[in-house]
């Protein structure tokens, strides 16, 4: 299992994430990756999910999970929450996140809007 979580201070870092998990699943196709990210008003955290989603293509399973617990910032700035996405998970990933997600906005969210998502593709 590899875990990517760069800091994304530095716009790039999306499209660094994005080849590394290309090279990553040249190396060694059957390996899990997970790819955090930060939920953010604006910027590159908005189109990462669908280009992860992309390069998994149909050759892989995968999945998305994402949190959105807070309001964004007046001025636009900061997390309002955070995704993961799973190319190749365990067959059991998806059941324990369908139940653990609901309890984590409820636990988490702090205005009634809060939500969480959960996609992915099983092979």
């Amino acid at each position: 299992m590899v875990l990517i979580d760069p800091s994304y201070e530095i716009k790039h870092d999306y499209d660094t994430v994005v080849a590394a998990l290309e090279d990553a699943l040249t190396r060694f196709a059957t390996g899990c990756y997970l790819v955090w990210y930060p939920v953010l008003a604006n910027g590159g955290s908005r189109s990462l999910p669908r280009r992860l989603q992309a390069l998994a293509g149909d050759a892989h399973s995968w999945l998305h999970a994402r949190l959105d617990v807070t309001l964004p910032a007046a001025d636009g700035f900061g997390m309002t929450g955070s995704g993961m996405f799973v190319v190749n998970p365990p067959y059991t990933l998806r059941d324990t996140l369908a139940q653990a997600l609901p309890w984590l906005v409820e636990r988490l969210g702090t205005h009634e809007g809060a939500r969480f998502e959960l996609d992915g593709q099983q092979l």
